[in-house]
């Protein structure tokens, strides 16, 4: 980048031709534009850029991954903001004094965690190469949380059987409601004509009210999901809230689900 004083083109503001111009405290100052490589090769974003491939043929893999799961997570925000997603990040948000708003919380919370999980060096792909839902979290806070012992469904009755530890060695005590979601594959449908993928996440959960409920101390909960589902593309969260809500909500813990007939 350099400064120039006199210019055949006159002042240069922004974009012209293969150079970007501007002012900076009162020196007009310009350079050569970069094109985006780091979407791709230098020949494949001019192929591109002259009609001759798609989009997703010059982006690199991890930059589909990186869509795929926001594009999730933003799905599930928008889709279940008040009962399941709204109130234990907004909890978390005002605990600990952060600007974001509980969606941004909660998709910034887990789309590096979900990146991660995933092959960098290959495209999405529903059945290879996934976000690994067992690593979301779908609450997150500072009470004491307990990992799921079982989680069997029953494609005859729709019947999920979900089982903890009690565990009350820190701030957890036996009085907290427990909480129950569900989340159902596949993650992403196929590309549309836009290009782009098409969330098709289904989430259960459980009222996240303060009333009568299933607690820590009970151990177990039944949630009744629809009839002849995969088993195998059901991942099941638990976490818990302290009443009256002076802590707050749990971490999530979350397990893949088996079946029984």
């Amino acid at each position: 980048m350099g400064k120039y004083i006199g210019s055949p083109w006159g002042f240069i503001r922004g974009k012209v031709g293969d150079t970007v111009g501007g002012v900076w405290k009162g020196i007009d100052w310009c350079r050569v534009r970069v094109l985006p490589t780091q979407r791709g090769t230098l020949d494949l974003y001019r192929q591109y850029k002259d009609g001759l491939i798609p989009p997703s043929r010059f982006s690199y893999p991890q930059m589909n991954l990186r869509r795929a799961v926001l594009q999730v997570l933003g799905y599930i925000a928008r889709m279940n903001m008040t009962n399941w997603i709204n109130l234990p990040w907004q909890a978390l948000v005002d605990k600990r004094g952060w600007t974001l708003t509980a969606t941004n919380a909660f998709v910034k919370r887990n789309a590096a965690t979900l990146l991660a999980t995933m092959d960098r060096t290959t495209e999405f792909d529903e059945a290879t190469n996934a976000p690994d839902l067992t690593q979301m979290l779908v609450s997150d806070g500072d009470l004491e949380a307990t990992p799921i012992l079982s989680a069997i469904y029953s494609n005859l009755t729709g019947d999920l059987v979900v089982t903890w530890a009690k565990n009350t060695f820190t701030n957890g005590a036996l009085t907290d409601r427990a909480l129950l979601m569900v989340a159902k594959k596949p993650i992403l449908e196929s590309i549309g004509r836009d290009g782009t993928w098409y969330p098709q996440l289904f989430m259960y959960g459980v009222d996240m009210g303060i009333g009568l409920g299933t607690t820590r101390d009970d151990e177990t909960m039944t949630f009744t999901l629809p009839i002849g589902l995969d088993a195998a593309n059901l991942t099941a969260y638990l976490f818990f809230r302290d009443v009256p809500l002076s802590i707050g909500y749990s971490k999530s813990e979350a397990l893949q689900v088996t079946l029984i007939a």
